[in-house]
C-alpha cells in the first residue's frame, strides 16, 4: 500500500472556465483515482500544500476533500492526512458513467456542429489505437470535410 505523496499528478485550473474551480480540481482528483494514476492508500497532498500549489483558498480544498470523502473516493486519518480509497466496484461503475457522459457530450456537440453518425465514427477511427485487425481502423476524413472540398 503506497502512502507517499511525493509525485502528485498535475492539476490545471482554468480561472476563465464556466466550471467552478473547486469542481475542476475535484474532477481532476477523481479522474486520477478512476484512471489509476492515484493508487489505493496513496497519500494526497495536504490541504495547505494543494491550496498553495494551485493558488486557491484552503477552504476550497477542504470542500473538495470532504466531498470526495463523502463520495467514497478518499478517506482521512486524523493527524496523517487524506488517502485514496479504491473500491473496485465503485471505480468500475463511476468510470463507465463518466465514459458514458463524456461520450454523450461529444456526440451532442458533434451533431450540433452538423456532423453525421458516419462523421463521428470516422473521427473515432482516426484516434482509436487498437490492433491492426480493429474493424474501426480505416481512412480518417469526414463527410462534412468531404462536402467542403
Amino acid at each position: 500500500m503506497k502512502t507517499e505523496s511525493k509525485e502528485f499528478f498535475e492539476i490545471k485550473v482554468d480561472v476563465k472556465s464556466a466550471l467552478p474551480v473547486y469542481e475542476q480540481v475535484k474532477r481532476a482528483i477523481k479522474l486520477a483515482i478512476l484512471s489509476g494514476r492515484l493508487a489505493e492508500g496513496q497519500k494526497l497532498m495536504s490541504l495547505r500544500e494543494l491550496a498553495l500549489k494551485l493558488e486557491i483558498n484552503p477552504n476550497t480544498i477542504i470542500k473538495i476533500y470532504t466531498q470526495l470523502e463523502v463520495e467514497g473516493f478518499i478517506y482521512s486519518r486524523p493527524g496523517a492526512g487524506y488517502f485514496v480509497k479504491y473500491d473496485k466496484e465503485k471505480v468500475k461503475k463511476e468510470k463507465y458513467e463518466l465514459f458514458e457522459q463524456e461520450s454523450l457530450d461529444y456526440i451532442s456537440k458533434a451533431i450540433e456542429l452538423g456532423y453525421s453518425f458516419d462523421d463521428i465514427l470516422k473521427i473515432m477511427r482516426k484516434y482509436f489505437n487498437r490492433s491492426s485487425d480493429n474493424p474501426l481502423k480505416e481512412d480518417p476524413g469526414t463527410e462534412a470535410e468531404n462536402r467542403r472540398k
